[in-house]
């Protein structure tokens, strides 16, 4: 395994399509697994939003099922020989456990956990992400425009500084961009587009440039220097 720290990506934009101003979201905050997890919901019943983001508040400490979590690692195993740890994904699988909960409940949702985000409604909703620069966390490598999903970064220090996976769900969006982080870009963005699914998008920066997947051309915003 190659060592790795998460780096903490700041969501610097959540902007419906729409002139309107977007209601209020019933907000929670709590303490998981050593680190924090939030959560903004909107929807017209905020009471019942309440009484979800509590529910799931109490998931989030609770493993789930371990079979399609281990499925995820020997795929991952296979295609890359890298070995994750079920350690390593702690926060995307508690990302997904909370979006069950919230699913059906509430019209939209934004989680976090760590700096790794989720966004549960619609598509057309547009959440700029900004990827830190391990060097410094002030400063931004670049922005990706996350749709739907989840999005997870994974930095170290020297060689292939930073790689952000954009996925379905929290754990594969968490695994991958784990298990890349030890490719390096030019062997992490040759496999993504051959992966299926479940459709993975990278954004992967060495001590060079900032190159990302071309699924995401338009949707990438590398910062002049």
């Amino acid at each position: 395994m190659v060592p790795f720290m998460r780096t903490v990506v700041i969501l610097s934009l959540v902007a419906a399509c729409s002139d309107a101003p977007p209601p209020a979201p019933v907000s929670r905050v709590w303490p998981v697994l050593g680190t924090t997890m939030s959560a903004a919901a909107w929807g017209a019943d905020t009471a019942r939003i309440g009484r979800a983001l509590d529910a799931a508040r109490d998931t989030a400490d609770r493993p789930g099922p371990a079979t399609a979590v281990d499925s995820l690692r020997r795929d991952i195993r296979r295609r890359t020989g890298i070995a994750v740890a079920a350690d390593d994904i702690q926060e995307g699988a508690a990302l997904d456990r909370a979006a069950r909960v919230l699913a059906g409940v509430t019209d939209s949702a934004l989680l976090d956990i760590g700096g790794q985000f989720l966004w549960i409604g619609p598509r057309a909703t547009r959440r700029t992400v900004g990827i830190a620069d391990p060097a410094n966390s002030l400063n931004a490598l670049a922005t990706v425009e996350l749709r739907s999903g989840s999005v997870s970064t994974s930095s170290q220090a020297g060689g292939t500084v930073s790689v952000t996976v954009l996925a379905p769900s929290g754990v594969a969006a968490d695994a991958w961009s784990t298990a890349l982080l030890g490719l390096g870009c030019d062997s992490a963005l040759a496999l993504t587009p051959r992966l299926g699914a479940p459709h993975v998008s990278v954004v992967c920066a060495d001590s060079v440039r900032v190159r990302w997947t071309p699924d995401l051309d338009g949707r990438v915003l590398v910062p002049k220097h």
